[in-house]
């Protein structure tokens, strides 16, 4: 028989040594199966896994977090030499949940959505076939489900410790921010100097304004007037943009009242502390933790000043194409029923490329905190000394790990199909960068570029780990 083979017959022992004979033997056992298959994911996870129904089993009175932090150790090791198993860094998420590491565990759960080539959870899952799914790809969108709902938990979590926390303290330590974390935080997504609080600050204070259009074309000047950037362009560029669409527009279309207000930015305002440093303020609402905290909880993140001037510019100069098509085939006879009919478009169409191509420094503003202030309430929850004292509970650990469906209860699929599906799937959320390089595949792991190893090629030592398991390796 060979290494693959023997291996579930190995968890299957294990899992029924601890239904007969305990726990402690269970995960006796299942630590003897890591050793004797150390190059195989499901065996690692397989000694996690006893470790946790270890832990489980203890008396309710004993508090289960010091018993946790070495399961979790395991889980760490397991999810470093197999960084494409999904189900081990299921494992590992959840683990960091329990024990109140909610910034780790949605860095885990993302770098799991975010695997490129995951590994089929069939080969990992404990008991096997537990995780639900006909082939690969159901199998992947099914686990990739239990990682949004973890994520989900992390917010709700959230929401309930921020409802918890007096006034005084969400001001003082989420409503203000000073320019020098905005900046610093800024510099994690673009090294550049393209983007500097203290800039925007003057242009506020010179302009009167928070937003502005750049030339999509040219991109030489700031407008924060609609006419002046129309007037620009028609005198600049008048191939591109036909001076003929200035005397079709109204003072409404061509006014910045066109432009529909964005209430959730007028919260962001300049303030000074009692030292004069330059800060940023977030007004108090009702729904300030959704206004603050939804976006990069969904893992939303900032993105390079640069690239997000250049996505307007696009976007900006095909709706300027569009204007100009239409422009093209427009009557000169403003009585005729043609020119009636295509006027409106025209006009829609430029208010369009206004709301498309405009840029408000609040709403970069926004982003940049909102992605500090996320990580920096996790990091609250998990400082916090009441939090970090309570005792984890049998059923604390239950909540989150769901009681795995018995193999003999499972509708057994002998499907291979690939599906060809990431655990990322269709979800935005995976677009954000969680690159962890801790998490590289190491070059001496031989997971599954191995080909099938016979045991009869083992040695003596083997054999002996196989007996206590009641194995017979040479069927």
């Amino acid at each position: 028989m060979t290494v693959e083979e023997l291996l579930p017959i190995a968890v299957r022992k294990v899992l029924d040594a601890g239904r007969q004979l305990g726990a402690a033997e269970g995960r006796k056992r299942a630590k003897l199966v890591a050793e004797t298959f150390p190059n195989l994911a499901r065996a690692q996870h397989l000694q996690a896994y006893m470790d946790l129904e270890f832990v489980r089993s203890l008396d309710a009175a004993i508090d289960k977090r010091p018993f946790l932090r070495r399961t979790l150790a395991m889980a760490e090791r397991a999810a470093r030499a197999f960084p494409r198993s999904p189900v081990i860094a299921s494992f590992h998420a959840r683990l960091l949940f329990v024990l109140g590491e909610y910034d780790a565990a949605e860095r885990e759960c993302r770098r799991a959505l975010d695997m490129k080539e995951p590994d089929d959870p069939q080969m990992d899952c404990i008991p096997a076939w537990s995780i639900g799914g006909e082939n690969r790809g159901a199998r992947l969108v099914s686990l990739a489900c239990e990682f949004h709902e973890l994520l989900n938990k992390i917010l709700v979590a959230a929401s309930d410790y921020w409802d918890s926390m007096s006034g005084e303290s969400q001001r003082d330590g989420f409503l203000r921010l000073r320019f020098d974390v905005l900046q610093d935080e800024y510099r994690k997504v673009d090294r550049s100097c393209a983007f500097a609080m203290s800039d925007v600050r003057s242009f506020v204070e010179e302009h009167k304004a928070w937003r502005f259009w750049d030339c999509p074309i040219c991109d030489r000047k700031k407008f924060v007037e609609s006419g002046l950037l129309l007037s620009h362009m028609c005198n600049k560029h008048p191939r591109a943009v036909l001076p003929r669409l200035q005397s079709l527009l109204d003072r409404t279309t061509l006014g910045d009242e066109a432009l529909e207000s964005d209430d959730s930015l007028d919260g962001v305002t300049f303030c000074e502390d009692s030292a004069e440093q330059d800060m940023i303020c977030f007004s108090k609402s009702s729904d300030v933790f959704k206004w603050l905290f939804y976006a990069p909880s969904s893992g939303v993140g900032a993105k390079p000043f640069p690239e997000l001037l250049e996505q307007k510019r696009e976007k900006g100069c095909m709706l300027l194409e569009s204007i100009k098509d239409k422009l093209k085939t427009l009557p000169a006879d403003k009585s005729s029923t043609e020119f009636s009919e295509a006027l409106p478009r025209i006009r829609e169409l430029w208010n369009e490329f206004l709301k498309a191509s405009v840029l408000d420094y609040r709403g970069a503003i926004l982003t940049l905190a909102r992605s500090f202030l996320w990580r920096e309430l996790k990091k609250c929850m998990t400082e916090d000394p009441e939090l970090a004292a309570k005792k984890i509970s049998a059923t604390d650990i239950d909540a989150v790990f769901t009681k795995e469906v018995e193999p003999s209860r499972i509708s057994f699929q002998p499907s291979q199909a690939d599906g060809a599906l990431m655990v990322s799937g269709d979800y935005e959320e995976s677009d954000v960068d969680v690159k962890d390089e801790s998490y590289e595949k190491p070059e001496n792991n031989m997971e599954s570029s191995d080909p099938a190893i016979s045991v009869a090629e083992g040695n003596n030592d083997l054999y002996a780990k196989l007996d206590i398991l009641d194995i017979d390796a040479k069927i």
